[in-house]
């Protein structure tokens, strides 16, 4: 298994930069067996709730409803521009969703993500945190191996008289 980065720079507004982060996850074939065995493509990394991220594509999907809509009703009915804007309005709050989100699936990793970071530090605590991440992934290996069990030595401990 390798994690692949690939980092950018880009000119942001009023004169800031901002920085890229492409992270992918290359498996061999006896891995990409296991992940489909075990339907691991649809586990989550990295679970994180962004209730304010909800309410902004809430908006952007009912702005681009209206605005849709109301620009199709001057040349279609009512219904068309209803339909149009149900479609154009689902798919912009789909977009906004899955750019915005915080949250990765597996199957980011597998096709390869971008992660949009405000500064330079934020893009190396990404990538740190990518990587710490998938040292968890790559623990899918352990049970398919062998008999499933793992062990690990412990020594026993010493025996120290009471009062100490």
């Amino acid at each position: 298994m390798e994690l692949l980065f690939k980092r950018e720079q880009t000119a942001g507004k009023i004169g800031r930069v901002n920085f890229k982060l492409w992270g992918k996850i290359e498996l061999d074939r006896e891995e990409q067996s296991i992940v489909r065995r075990y339907r691991f493509d649809e586990a989550t990394l990295v679970e994180v709730l962004q209730p304010n991220l909800i309410r902004a594509t809430m908006f952007v999907a009912i702005g681009v409803f209206l605005v849709t809509a109301i620009a199709v009703d001057f040349y279609w009915s009512m219904g068309t521009a209803f339909l149009a804007g149900l479609l154009a309005g689902g798919g912009a709050g789909y977009w906004y969703m899955h750019e915005k989100r915080e949250t990765i699936f597996v199957r980011d990793l597998l096709h390869g993500r971008h992660f949009t970071c405000d500064s330079v530090v934020e893009l190396a605590r990404k990538e740190a945190w990518l990587s710490v991440v998938v040292s968890f992934f790559r623990q899918v290996k352990a049970p398919s191996t062998g008999t499933g069990r793992s062990t690990s030595p412990s020594r026993p401990c010493r025996k120290t008289k009471p009062g100490r």
